[in-house]
């Protein structure tokens, strides 16, 4: 029994010795945050389904991402669009992430500003790419659910679309006065109609420019 209990011993120092010694090969930097007024569009590692996540910076790489498969510790804050949020915080490198996530990860130190910005309806017509495969999407802002007691997500097959000068992709479940045949990519010009008070987007059909067969 004391050969038993000298072993376990040994082994909780071990445990002990690497998890000091994997924490103090962790990198960390203070930096300073931006969560955008708008929100992206994206999956998780884990899921074929897209969201809409934050969009987020940091003056560390000032690079413009998704906040997605990224562990974020004390960020406690209700987000709304039209606003942009500066945080404080610690950004982590982290030697031994867990599986799925990204190796970085940022602690909450404390929130600098919240200021809208977007504070004008606006429009402008863009181009549009619309892909002849539409992809599972689930809306955020607001999200939706498919019964009252708010358990199951509304899942849509959305166009999958982006701005022809852009190569940021977006699912849209409409844009006004198309109708999307399966298997046909499109080019199209639409107005972008930007409401500021509440905060919403939606595309209108102008014309289309192009219609090809992909199948």
């Amino acid at each position: 029994m004391k050969t038993l209990n000298l072993f376990f011993g040994f082994t909780f120092l071990c445990t002990l010795f690497m998890g000091c010694t994997k924490d103090e090969n962790d990198k960390e930097k203070i930096v300073e945050i931006t969560i955008y007024p708008e929100t992206g569009y994206g999956a998780s590692m884990m899921s074929d389904i897209w969201t809409q996540p934050l969009l987020f910076s940091d003056n560390d790489e000032n690079q413009v991402k998704l906040l997605v498969d990224i562990i974020t510790d004390g960020f406690d804050f209700d987000y709304e669009r039209g606003y942009e949020y500066k945080f404080r915080a610690k950004k982590v490198w982290m030697q031994e992430p867990p599986q799925d996530v990204f190796s970085i990860k940022y602690e909450f130190i404390e929130l600098l500003s919240k200021e809208r910005v977007i504070i004008n309806d606006s429009e402008e017509n863009i181009n549009l790419f619309v892909s002849s495969k539409t992809v599972k999407f689930t809306p955020d802002y607001p999200s939706e659910y498919v019964d009252e007691e708010n358990i199951t997500p509304k899942i849509y097959d959305a166009l999958n679309v982006k701005n022809t000068d852009s190569d940021n992709w977006m699912a849209l479940t409409k844009i006004e006065g198309f109708n999307y045949e399966t298997g046909y990519e499109y080019v199209l010009k639409v107005k972008k109609i930007t409401q500021a008070e509440p905060y919403s987007v939606k595309y209108v059909l102008l014309e289309t420019i192009s219609k090809e067969n992909k199948n």
